[in-house]
């Protein structure tokens, strides 16, 4: 075997000996070349079977629309309740933005009613928050956190000293045995 320019190559093996020399083994790096795109019959021109075929467009799907608005509608009108506005306008808000996305990035057709439910059930999530936030907090009333004592002495009305006696029931009724309702 030689090389490019003309001289015989030397094989060595893997030991740094000398291998016996193999005129059929071939030890040249050969590159994987792309074969030409065979040619049409008639030079220059190309047949339909040449061209590449289109790509089909994403279907574009609605559905996410209506839902999104019906049930952003119902959580913005139900809101006052506090639970009704939570649990309508989470999935209305979820929904909506699935479907506004969607209009977004071309793929649905129905993009302001989703926007629509989305705002519309934003609204009713937030406000339903916020009343039923102190619920589950019990942030606010008279008295909260007191002892009777302390409640008592920091009631400067029948109605607060009610609320201190509705709050520690069990043991004014032990206290005050014969007290009048």
């Amino acid at each position: 075997m030689t090389t490019p320019h003309g001289s015989p190559r030397r094989l060595v093996d893997l030991r740094g000996q000398e291998a016996p020399a193999d005129p059929d083994a071939r030890t040249d790096v050969v590159r994987a070349v792309p074969e030409p795109a065979p040619e049409s019959p008639a030079r220059g021109r190309r047949t339909p079977a040449d061209e590449p075929e289109p790509v089909a467009e994403p279907a574009r799907r609605n559905g996410m629309g209506t839902p999104a608005l019906v049930l952003g509608l119902l959580a913005a009108a139900t809101c006052w309740t506090g639970w009704a506005g939570v649990v309508l306008g989470l999935p209305a808000v979820i929904a909506g933005y699935l479907g506004a996305r969607r209009a977004f990035h071309d793929l649905a057709t129905d993009g302001a009613s989703s926007l629509g439910g989305l705002v519309a059930g934003a609204v009713g999530l937030v406000v339903g928050a916020v009343i039923v936030w102190p619920t589950l907090f019990g942030s606010g009333g008279f008295g909260d956190g007191l002892t009777l004592d302390q409640c008592m002495a920091q009631s400067t009305t029948a109605r607060e000293m009610h609320m201190c006696k509705s709050q520690h029931l069990a043991e004014f009724n032990q206290r005050y045995p014969n007290a009048a309702e």
